[in-house]
């Protein structure tokens, strides 16, 4: 399923994960702060791995995005993602890319 809305661009979200690879448990976005109540994810998207160097492939730069679709403890639904690999010296980054409601 994709969201009914998708955001011109995706907005960074301030997001608190118990561990860099799990969902958030909350997260802020435009002000409001969102406390989680159900997840399904991740669906990982890559680039298309047919156009990219195969050296760089696997390397830390590799260009993809862990999707989540959330809903928080108010019944919104959300789109959001986490950019990247797990890194030790990097917190992963977190995005909205659109709403379900």
């Amino acid at each position: 399923p994709r969201p009914l809305r998708l955001l011109a661009m995706p907005e960074p979200i301030k997001a608190l994960a118990p561990a860099t690879n799990r969902p958030p448990v909350i997260f802020k976005w435009r002000q409001r702060h969102h406390r989680v109540a159900l997840v399904d994810g991740p669906e990982r998207i890559l680039s298309e791995w047919w156009l990219e160097d195969a050296s760089e492939l696997f390397n830390e730069q590799v260009n993809l995005r862990d999707y989540f679709r959330i809903e928080d403890t108010k019944g919104l639904r959300f789109w959001v993602f986490r950019t990247g690999l797990y890194q030790p010296k990097q917190q992963p980054k977190w995005f909205m890319h659109g709403l379900f409601s």
